[in-house]
């Protein structure tokens, strides 16, 4: 999605397209920033305040109010880099809960947030928010959703 197209696209359908798009098209989404409102859109859609997914972020509730303001490109390219990996969690639910349950009133975004925001004994009794701060991190919290859909984990 061109960085354009930011401005005329709602961010629910944004969420959806950054799951469909190609590793290469994310890439252009991380270069480009992501819209700092979308932060707070995540915030917002997740059920969560906005420091605590700065925390969960690893990133000071003050460095996103000076991006909003006047954040460095490789401010926002850290950062967005940080939020699609989120938004791909989003996503992810999402597709789960099309492919195996019933997605009618489901909302990913707030289902997300209140199973990442809670102890998880798959985690050692930690929250997966815990691990949204590194791109490795997010990639446990994505395979423990895989786990979640195949049964492997309750």
């Amino acid at each position: 999605m061109p960085e354009s197209s930011f401005q005329t696209v709602s961010f629910s359908s944004y969420l959806r397209s950054v799951y469909k798009s190609t590793l290469f098209e994310r890439v252009g989404l991380i270069r480009a920033g992501v819209p700092c409102g979308y932060f707070y859109d995540t915030a917002q859609a997740m059920g969560v305040s906005l420091a605590d997914l700065a925390e969960s972020l690893g990133v000071p509730l003050s460095l996103v109010y000076s991006i909003k303001s006047k954040g460095s490109p490789s401010q926002k390219k850290s950062l967005s880099n940080q939020i699609i990996g989120i938004h791909l969690l989003i996503g992810q639910v999402q597709n789960l809960v099309e492919k195996c349950g019933d997605p009618v009133g489901f909302d990913a975004a707030r289902w997300l947030g209140d199973w990442a925001f809670s102890s998880n004994d798959a985690l050692g009794c930690q929250r997966p928010a815990d691990y949204f701060d590194t791109v490795v991190g997010q990639a446990i919290v994505a395979d423990l959703l895989a786990a979640i859909r195949y049964g492997s984990y309750q």
